[in-house]
């Protein structure tokens, strides 16, 4: 089991996240094409519309990032109340806020990353050992020595993608606020439409008075606003593929301790990633022009990422540098 993890890691991950990607934008909704023109109605009777659920394994992904969504809504909205009903600074405060609580979980993930690169050359060797040899006691005795690597390390291999899970609520309950909080409902009266406004609108929905954020570059009618949009889903999608660049990109320090555990199936599988990576950058690029306010809150994400990943990069060097000592001690 531990072997196959390990050597599948890559698709897992990718397959993990292709998962994730298809029950969690639909935000796992009785009625996934209406939750998100559907306001935040106050009360009971409009917090309960949000349990709705068609099933026990929808509810199961569903309650984390209803029960999250209100209280960030809550926040947004005021935020976004105590500085001119704005729409924009709501987002992006809230934005920083929930990416910076969520930053422990980060700061946990990023530490498994710098222990499996530690771990990996005495894996690659066991690897090599027992490559030709498929007995069954030869196998066990692989996983024996395996087992011990991921415990002299304190790595528990499905523990590895908890981190992620963990994350996805939160993130996602985000996303919901960010489609959600100024949803309408709108009823005639008297010949006459009256709108409704959530309990959590900002009705200032300008950027700087001049760049509307309700709205989308397909509806969009005034041209500064089209051109808005795609320069928020253009530069979205640069600094997403800036932040994978860097991400893997091998710190100094590490550059010839991974020289030596590199092959040709590693260097394989990392090159399917890229371009995995590339295809949902492109995904999440359309996908961000049908919402000028989604692809504002994913380049403010972008953009915090970025610096996450450097903060991240110092703290794995020090943690590195401490690693080192320790085992040259012992």
């Amino acid at each position: 089991m531990i072997q196959f993890l390990n050597r599948h890691k890559s698709k897992l991950i990718m397959l993990g996240f292709l998962f994730i990607l298809l029950f969690g934008l639909t935000s796992c909704r009785t009625n996934s094409n209406e939750w998100t023109t559907r306001p935040y109605v106050d009360g009971w009777a409009g917090y309960s519309q949000d349990f709705k659920f068609n099933s026990s394994w929808e509810a199961m992904w569903g309650w984390p990032v209803s029960i999250l969504s209100w209280p960030i809504a809550w926040i947004c909205s005021h935020i976004g109340k105590g500085l001119g009903n704005s729409f924009f600074w709501g987002i992006l405060f809230t934005t920083l806020i929930v990416r910076t609580l969520a930053w422990p979980i980060y700061s946990k993930q990023n530490s498994m990353s710098l222990k499996m690169s530690l771990m990996q050359p005495e894996l690659n060797r066991i690897q090599r050992k027992y490559g030709n040899r498929k007995d069954p006691q030869s196998q066990q005795q692989m996983q024996m020595e395996t087992m011990k690597i991921y415990k002299k390390y304190k790595i528990n291999p499905i523990g590895c993608i908890l981190p992620m899970f963990i994350q996805f609520p939160i993130f996602m309950a985000m996303y919901e606020v960010v489609r959600r909080i100024n949803a309408t409902t709108s009823e005639t009266i008297q010949g006459v439409e009256v709108v409704h406004y959530g309990t959590f609108a900002l009705q200032n929905t300008k950027m700087f008075n001049f760049f509307e954020l309700n709205t989308s570059f397909f509806e969009a009618t005034a041209i500064q606003d089209k051109i808005f949009a795609v320069v928020l889903a253009v530069g979205f999608g640069a600094l997403t593929i800036l932040s994978q660049k860097l991400a893997q990109r091998k710190p100094k320090y590490m550059k010839d301790y991974n020289a030596r555990s590199s092959n040709s199936k590693q260097d394989q599988q990392q090159k399917q990633m890229k371009m995995m990576n590339y295809v949902m950058t492109i995904m999440f690029v359309f996908m961000s022009l049908s919402s000028t306010s989604l692809a504002l809150y994913w380049l403010i994400g972008a953009i915090y990422q970025i610096f996450q990943s450097f903060i991240g990069r110092k703290l794995n060097e020090i943690n590195y540098f401490k690693a080192q000592k320790k085992s040259t001690v012992i």
